[in-house]
């Protein structure tokens, strides 16, 4: 295979790149699965007031309806995710949720919005419908780990889901330690048999180490030949890393081949990266922002780290705006060997690639 030099997404509206806004309101959970660390969930910290968490929702629109202004108008769609630890935790989440709509307000006649919740999905009836009126989407996260009533609560939420038309998937985290495999397996069966749309996540980090057997017993739910692609007994980490979305990726500027798992074989350390277009990442906890909850490079540094925070954001929305006044649409040159945001947005190691591959996105070219 010849070494990849650019990845972009597949052009397909399923794959669209919109911009993501990327929001974490507590890390508080009613989980305490064995393969979320402390970024993923820490019930030591207090919720974030809410005074907080709409400051922080009022600057990321101010970001995004600046970088909209400059994107191509097929492609000025926005998605707000709304997640923890777990959201619905949060004691106000159904104001805060209330709050999305009425901020939009300023902004809806410029660019489109849809909210997620990416959840356990665990919450009682009554608040479950009261939430899903100020969502457009779910991402329902199945955990192997929780307990048998949280389980049946999961299913039957899914079920109200479908009941009003709502936009969901559902990601089923493959948990390959032995005592909790088998009910990965039998929940995707569950979803394959009533034709919901699902799909196993690998794990990243140490637990994500499978065995041949596993690798087989996973192949009927995965897309393409993943599961053929994937080694045994070697972290997922080591080897591959796809979009968290599920989106199709094309590698070398070959659009016509489309595939789901990227290598990781290679670094991909002084590649230009167009993150900064198609993400930004708000953590209510700390109050920080980030162009990606994973990556975390910085665009007018070459390092990671938090981009701004609750503070100081005003003042960086404007040095982005004086950037692009002068014409400037800049790009990230990527610091880290391996890539661990998804992979989704397009990059390359050559510039000039990135180029023609923006103007599909944006009104002017990168610099």
């Amino acid at each position: 295979m010849l070494p990849i030099h650019t990845i972009e997404t597949a052009y397909h509206p399923k794959n669209k790149m919109g911009f993501l806004l990327d929001w974490i309101v507590t890390l508080k959970c009613n989980y305490d699965c064995s393969y979320c660390d402390s970024s993923g969930h820490d019930n030591s910290t207090q919720h974030p007031p809410m005074e907080k968490c709409i400051r922080m929702l009022k600057q990321m629109y101010q970001y995004v309806d600046l970088m909209m202004q400059y994107k191509q108008n097929q492609f000025k769609d926005a998605i707000l995710n709304v997640y923890g630890g777990e959201a619905l935790y949060h004691p106000e989440i159904e104001k805060i949720l209330i709050e999305t709509t009425r901020e939009f307000e300023l902004y809806k006649n410029t660019w489109r919005l849809k909210r997620r919740l990416t959840t356990n999905a665990t919450a009682t009836e009554k608040k479950w419908k009261s939430v899903c009126e100020h969502l457009e989407g779910i991402t329902f996260s199945y955990h192997s780990q929780g307990a048998k009533k949280m389980k049946t609560l999961f299913k039957k939420n899914i079920d109200y889901v479908l009941s009003i038309k709502k936009e969901y998937d559902i990601i089923v985290c493959a948990f390959p330690r032995s005592r909790y495999w088998q009910d990965c397996i039998n929940f995707l069966e569950y979803c394959k048999q009533n034709k919901l749309n699902a799909r196993p996540r690998l794990l990243d980090g140490p637990l994500g180490l499978y065995n041949q057997k596993q690798l087989e017993e996973l192949a009927p739910y995965l897309k393409d030949d993943t599961a053929i692609s994937i080694k045994s007994e070697i972290p997922i980490d080591k080897q591959t890393r796809g979009c968290c979305g599920g989106r199709q990726l094309c590698v070398n500027r070959n659009l016509r081949d489309h595939q789901t798992m990227i290598p990781r074989d290679q670094g991909f350390e002084g590649w230009h990266c167009s993150a900064n277009w198609f993400f930004l990442h708000g953590n209510s906890v700390n109050g920080e922002y980030y162009t990606n909850k994973d990556c975390r490079v910085k665009l007018l540094e070459q390092s990671r780290g938090s981009i701004a925070n609750v503070d100081n954001m005003n003042e960086y929305i404007e040095k982005i705006k004086n950037l692009l006044l002068q014409n400037k649409l800049p790009t990230m040159k990527c610091v880290q060997k391996i890539c661990k945001c998804g992979t989704c947005a397009p990059k390359s190691l050559h510039l000039k690639n990135l180029e023609p591959i923006m103007k599909i996105y944006n009104i002017n070219s990168i610099s």
